[in-house]
C-alpha cells in the first residue's frame, strides 16, 4: 500500500513537472508567432490538465483567429464556467461573439465588463465596433468619442472612429483621426489600409461608361458618359458630367451630346442636397439642331438607421431613340426613392414618380421589390412595376394607358480577390394595357467585374428581356418583343 501511494505521488510530481515545462514552451511559441507549435503545446497541457484556464484561453483565441468560431465559443463557455468574472476572458469572448454575428450577446457582454470597469479601452472599442457593424453608425460614433475622451492616444479607438466616419460618408473628418492613429501605431495594418481608402475617397476620381443596345423594333443606340468627382470642401463635392448618344432606326438617325456641373452638399449628418445644371445639344437628321438647358435638384435624407429617402426633380431632352430626337420632346420628372434594409438578410427598394412631357402628356410610374438572402450570395424575392399615361397617342414613344408587370426574381453575387460576378433573372407576367391579355415577362442579366484598390473597377454588363416597359420605343409589344443591352463601366481614382 505504501509503495502504491509513493508511486502515485511520484506520478503526480512528474505530471506537474511536465506541465510546468509545457506551458511556458507553448507561451513562448505563441509570443514568437509560431501558432501551430503553440497550439500543439496548449493541447498537450490540456491533455494533462483539462481545466487549465490559460491553455483554454489561448486555444479559444487561436480557434477564433482560424475562423473556427463554434469551437472557440465552446472553449470560452467552458472557460467562463471556471472563471465567470475575469475581464480578459469576457472581452475575448465578446469579440468572438461579434465575429460570429451574435451582436446582442456581444454587446451584453461588453456592457457587463464596462459596468465593472467603465474605462477599459478594449471593451469600449469592442462595444463601439459591434454597434457600427450592426448599422447604427451615429451611436457607434458616440461610443468611439466617449472612449477617446478617456484614452485620447489609443490607436484602436482612433482607427475605429475613422472607420465609422468613413462608412458614414465623412471621409474628410475620418482623415484626421486615421492620420493620428498612423503616427501612434505606424505598423498597424488596419490603420494603413484605412488611410489608403480614406485618401482615395478624398481624391478626385473619374468614371466612364459605354453602352449599346437595341430592340426588335430596330431602335438601336450607342452612348458614352464620363464623370469627374472631387471634394471641394469637407461637406461639399463637385461633379462634372459629359456624354453623348447616337440612335438609329429604319428611318434614319439622330444624336445628342452635352454636359452638366453638379454640387452635392451635406446638410448635417442625415441629409444631402444635390443641384446641377447644364446643356444638351440635340441633332435630328431632318431638322435644325437645338440646345436646351438641363437641370436637376435632389434631397436625400436618412430618417432612421435602416431607411434612406431621396426626392428629386430633373429636366432633360427625351432622346432615347432617333424618332424621339426628331420630335424634340422635353421631360420634367419628379421621383421619390425609398431603400429599407433593417437586416442584412433582406432589403426593400422602391420608387414612385411623375413625368410631364412637352407634348402635354403625363406618366405616373411606381415600382418596388424585396430581396431576401437565402444562401451566401443568393437572394430571391418579388418585383412589381406599374406605369400609366394620361393620353395614349402614337407620338414615337410607348404610352399605354396602363402597363403592369409582376416577377419573381433571383440574384447571385460572387466576389474573390478583386473579381466579381453577378447574375440575375426574373420570370412573371405582364399586361401591356388594361384591356390586353397577360403575357409572360422575363429578363436575364450578367455582370463581370474586376476591382483594384479602394476605388478602381472595370465591369462588363449585359442583359436581355421581353418586358414591354424596358424601353420607351413604340411597337406592338407582343411576346416576340426583345430588348438587349451591353455596357462597359470603368472607374479610377486620380
Amino acid at each position: 500500500m505504501a509503495a502504491t501511494s509513493w508511486c502515485l505521488i511520484l506520478a503526480g510530481l512528474s505530471s506537474a513537472r511536465l506541465l510546468a515545462a509545457q506551458l511556458p514552451g507553448a507561451e513562448e511559441a505563441f509570443r514568437r508567432g509560431r501558432f501551430a507549435e503553440a497550439r500543439a503545446g496548449y493541447e498537450r497541457v490540456l491533455g494533462s490538465d483539462s481545466l487549465n484556464q490559460r491553455a483554454l484561453y489561448q486555444l479559444a483565441i487561436l480557434d477564433s483567429w482560424d475562423g473556427k468560431l463554434d469551437r472557440s465559443l465552446a472553449r470560452f463557455a467552458k472557460l467562463r464556467r471556471l472563471e465567470p468574472r475575469d475581464p480578459d476572458f469576457m472581452v475575448a469572448h465578446a469579440r468572438t461573439l461579434s465575429w460570429a454575428r451574435r451582436t446582442r450577446d456581444a454587446l451584453a457582454l461588453y456592457d457587463s465588463v464596462l459596468a465593472r470597469t467603465p474605462g477599459r479601452a478594449d471593451a469600449l472599442a469592442g462595444r463601439a465596433r459591434v454597434t457600427a457593424w450592426s448599422g447604427d453608425l451615429d451611436r457607434a460614433e458616440r461610443y468611439w468619442r466617449a472612449g477617446l475622451a478617456l484614452h485620447p492616444d489609443d490607436a484602436e479607438l482612433l482607427v475605429g472612429l475613422a472607420q465609422t466616419l468613413y462608412w458614414n460618408d465623412q471621409p474628410a473628418l475620418a482623415e484626421g483621426y486615421v492620420t493620428r492613429a498612423r503616427r501612434l501605431a505606424p505598423g498597424d495594418s488596419a490603420a494603413q489600409g484605412l488611410e489608403r481608402a480614406v485618401r482615395a475617397a478624398l481624391r478626385p476620381d473619374i468614371a466612364t461608361s459605354v453602352d449599346g443596345g437595341g430592340d426588335t423594333d430596330h431602335n438601336d443606340f450607342i452612348a458614352q458618359q464620363a464623370t469627374v468627382t472631387g471634394w471641394l470642401a469637407p461637406a461639399l463635392r463637385g461633379v462634372v458630367r459629359a456624354g453623348w448618344r447616337r440612335s438609329t432606326d429604319l428611318a434614319g438617325h439622330g444624336s445628342s451630346y452635352g454636359g452638366a456641373g453638379i454640387l452635392v452638399a451635406a446638410l448635417g449628418r442625415r441629409a444631402e442636397l444635390r443641384a446641377g445644371a447644364g446643356v444638351r445639344r440635340v441633332s435630328p437628321d431632318n431638322a435644325a439642331a437645338r440646345t436646351p438647358a438641363t437641370a436637376e435638384v435632389g434631397l436625400g435624407v436618412r430618417p432612421g438607421r435602416y431607411v434612406a429617402l431621396s426626392l428629386s426633380y430633373s429636366r432633360a431632352p427625351f432622346d432615347e431613340t432617333a424618332e424621339l430626337i426628331r420630335r424634340g420632346f422635353m421631360l420634367d420628372a419628379t421621383e421619390l426613392e425609398v431603400d429599407i434594409a433593417p437586416d442584412p438578410r433582406w432589403s426593400f427598394s422602391g420608387t414612385a414618380g411623375s413625368t410631364w412631357l412637352s407634348d402635354g402628356n403625363r406618366r405616373l410610374d411606381a415600382q418596388g421589390g424585396v430581396l431576401v438572402r437565402v444562401l451566401s450570395g443568393l437572394q430571391v424575392g418579388p418585383f412589381g412595376r406599374v406605369l400609366a399615361y394620361r393620353e395614349t397617342p402614337f407620338r414615337g414613344y410607348f404610352a399605354p394607358n396602363r402597363f403592369s408587370v409582376l416577377e419573381a426574381r433571383i440574384a447571385y453575387s460572387w466576389q474573390r480577390r478583386g473579381w466579381g460576378v453577378r447574375a440575375d433573372g426574373g420570370l412573371g407576367s405582364q399586361q401591356v394595357s388594361d384591356t390586353s391579355a397577360h403575357q409572360v415577362a422575363w429578363h436575364v442579366g450578367l455582370a463581370l467585374s474586376r476591382g483594384w484598390g479602394p476605388n478602381g473597377e472595370l465591369a462588363l454588363v449585359g442583359s436581355i428581356t421581353n418586358s414591354a416597359g424596358a424601353a420607351s420605343t413604340t411597337g406592338t409589344r407582343t411576346e416576340a418583343f426583345r430588348y438587349r443591352a451591353l455596357g462597359l463601366r470603368f472607374r479610377q481614382g486620380l
